[in-house]
């Protein structure tokens, strides 16, 4: 059975949201260290298994891994209580750690997961307005047999379905870049190939320092930890012809208090069902 899930309907739900400012200001202040540290391809893991690589490192990045683990920091300092954090951000809502429960695939699992679970918000037709397209990013059992990643991830006939994603076209979101807070969950968006599971191929975090934004992110062509001028980011983007970006997709980072203290006051279990 195919099912359709549309990213725009979690604009609706019913949360509390933070105040803005205050969140992208703690961001940038709890990331600042990771800036110069190096890059390395999918650093994190589940310390076993197919995966042996730790739960939780400062020490190296990919993008989705210094999103995640800044997104973490900022609901604890502490390193032992992120990783506790990271975890939840990182995994399925059964609490299970383990390589298959992991959140691979950015439209069909993390995007969706972690706005429910209430760490982001779907921003991105707010920013984008009239600009903003809709992008369908189908996955079945033949795309998957087809995939050009994640070859030890096994198919799960429960990812079938079609995937919604708004998207701010690059030229917009160009002409938009001064607009774009900071705070944000910066996702940068291809063309579709054959192979492709997602579209998503690059993530950052919109940051602000001496009243300018930038895009801090782990960089594999500088292999580290970078802030790059958020105009800057987004015109070189524009430049790539080798698979070209379609756009970007927006998520804003909320204060997800209320769950990150159910976390630690009632345990894990307490909110796996949420």
């Amino acid at each position: 059975m195919i099912a359709a899930f549309a990213l725009l309907a979690l604009l609706t739900q019913d949360l509390p949201v933070a105040e803005p400012s205050t969140v992208a200001r703690r961001l940038e202040e709890v990331t600042a260290a990771f800036v110069g540290a190096p890059y390395r391809r999918s650093p994190l893991g589940e310390g076993t298994g197919i995966d042996p690589d730790p739960r939780y490192r400062e020490d190296a990045f990919d993008c989705l891994t210094l999103v995640e683990t800044a997104i973490a920091r900022l609901h604890r300092t502490r390193a032992e209580e992120a990783r506790r954090v990271l975890d939840d951000i990182r995994y399925a809502s059964s609490g299970e750690i383990r390589f298959e429960t992991r959140l691979h695939l950015m439209e069909a699992q993390w995007i969706p997961e972690t706005i429910r679970k209430g760490y982001v918000e779907e921003v991105t037709p707010l920013h984008g307005g009239e600009e903003v397209i809709e992008l369908e990013i189908p996955l079945d059992a033949e795309r998957w047999r087809r995939r050009n990643v994640l070859p030890q991830l096994r198919w799960d006939p429960a990812w079938e379905g079609v995937y919604r994603l708004p998207v701010i076209p690059i030229e917009a979101a160009i002409r938009l870049a001064e607009s774009l807070p900071a705070g944000l969950v910066l996702n940068v968006v291809r063309e579709g190939r054959a192979g492709d599971v997602t579209r998503i191929s690059h993530t950052g975090l919109v940051v602000e320092r001496d009243g300018k934004r930038y895009v801090r992110h782990a960089a594999l062509r500088e292999r580290r930890v970078i802030d790059e001028p958020l105009s800057a980011f987004l015109v070189r983007h524009a430049r790539m012809r080798k698979r070209p970006v379609t756009g970007i997709h927006l998520l804003a980072v909320r204060d997800n208090a209320e769950r990150v203290a159910a976390l630690f006051e009632r345990g894990e279990s307490a909110v796996a069902g949420r």
